[in-house]
């Protein structure tokens, strides 16, 4: 059994990319310039970035018994992924992300949950009970909303940090706040949790955050940044503009990459600074996780090793927890 920092537990899938062609559509036909089946979903993307630095990380979810489910452990396994967390489903197909990015790269997707409709607290307990507890879990709500529950409960009482993506948002998720040590969202996300107008100026946003429970909230602005309340400090991080090519994977890299700095006990700025770097990076390629290259680049950017060695569940908790 191998040791690790973190986990990422949630959502798999086998996303199907269309790439909308610049001359637009006509009635309800659109012609693609491009397309490619990569390995997604929130919690895979993220796991794939965290392994560009630590392979170590551990992912558990569900896919189906099907060639779908094959591709998706053969990516993994090429990333040096253990794939021991994750449950082959006979039940179901492995779930599927249709997604279509215009030539902006933003995108739209119709998500068709498949296995991650059976991930259950029944899956987080059988997991925790053969593993140790990292010290960082990261969570996010593309699989049923009991399982999400059941995860940040568990993990926070092994003494894991939990981390939680907001996202995609809906009507419970407000009761998910006070589970977490931080919790992620962007602003039309918040909006939605708070019932407040789209308009809301974000420092209003993390406040109201907090007295929903969030312990620490961070909203991320696309690309105005980052802004998060870390104990009573306000942390504002800005990112500079870059061309887009496909967005799909920033959200789950900036997460993936806040997480790793605050595992190696970097400050939240830095964690913030770091993240920010890595959705700028993710949006300017096709691909939606980050390479070793693009942690080079960070490091560049922040001027210190994302690295500095992993550290224990306890420890975690006490810096975040402070």
């Amino acid at each position: 059994m191998r040791s690790t920092s973190i986990c990422v537990v949630g959502s798999l899938n086998a996303d199907l990319i269309a790439y909308v062609g610049a001359e637009g559509s006509a009635a309800s036909y659109a012609t693609g310039s491009n397309f490619e089946m990569a390995a997604g979903g929130k919690s895979l993307n993220a796991a794939m970035s965290i392994a560009s630095l630590d392979p170590t990380v551990t992912l558990v979810g569900r896919v189906g018994s099907d060639d779908l489910g094959n591709f998706i452990a053969g990516t993994l396994r090429a990333r040096g992924i253990t794939t021991d967390g994750i449950i082959r489903d006979d039940r179901t197909y492995t779930g599927v992300g249709h997604v279509r990015v215009n030539p902006e790269g933003e995108y739209d997707t119709v998500v068709v949950p498949g296995a991650n409709g059976n991930f259950s607290a029944a899956d987080v307990d059988a997991y925790l009970n053969g593993h140790e507890p990292p010290a960082f879990v990261v969570l996010n709500l593309e699989v049923p909303l009991p399982a999400v529950r059941r995860a940040a409960t568990r993990f926070r009482e092994l003494g894991s940090t939990v981390v939680l993506n907001l996202s995609p948002v809906h009507s419970e998720a407000r009761t998910l706040l006070r589970l977490a040590d931080v919790v992620v969202m962007n602003r039309s996300e918040a909006c939605h949790v708070l019932d407040v107008p789209p308009d809301t100026d974000e420092h209003l946003l993390l406040t109201a955050l907090r007295e929903a429970g969030a312990k620490t909230p961070v909203l991320t602005l696309g690309d105005g940044g980052a802004v998060a309340l870390d104990g009573n400090h306000l942390v504002e991080e800005k990112v500079e503009p870059i061309h887009v090519v496909n967005s799909i994977g920033a959200g789950d890299s900036f997460l993936a990459t806040m997480v790793l700095a605050m595992a190696n006990d970097h400050p939240f700025a830095v964690s913030l600074r770091a993240a920010n770097q890595a959705g700028r990076l993710v949006c300017s390629r096709s691909e939606s996780f980050l390479t070793s290259d693009d942690i080079r680049q960070i490091e560049n950017v922040i001027g210190v090793p994302l690295s500095k060695g992993s550290i224990t569940a306890s420890q975690a908790s006490e810096s975040i927890r402070r």
